[in-house]
């Protein structure tokens, strides 16, 4: 099980625990199988994550890059790599930037652009 950003969600997958809203209001119970009308309503709250069994973000952001050609997906890495270099990599913020820069450039450019 694991934490998906809302945009990653989808319908079928089943909540690992309760998703609530900024104010803590659950809004839909562990167990329960997402569907789009719940995603809908994620996005209308502000949920911006749910913990799903099964997968994890990591996952996710692997099976969206491996559809990606392998020098397209390269290209990206290494310009990823480059632009956080001088952080610190393993901290949860720069994880995400990291793999938002990489979704970002195997979706649109390829990591081609300079």
């Amino acid at each position: 099980m694991g934490t998906i950003n809302l945009d990653n969600l989808r319908p079928g997958m089943v909540l690992a625990s309760d998703a609530k809203d900024l104010s803590g209001r659950v809004l839909l119970t562990a167990g329960n199988e997402l569907t789009e009308k719940h995603l809908r309503v994620f996005k209308i709250w502000g949920i911006s994550e749910a913990d799903v069994q099964g997968i994890d973000q990591k996952d996710v952001v692997e099976q969206e890059v491996a559809q990606v050609d392998p020098e397209v997906r390269e290209k990206a890495e290494e310009k990823v790599r480059g632009l956080f270099a001088l952080t610190e990599r393993t901290h949860p913020a720069i994880l995400e930037l990291s793999r938002l820069a990489l979704l970002r450039l195997v979706k649109g450019n390829g990591g081609s652009q300079q």
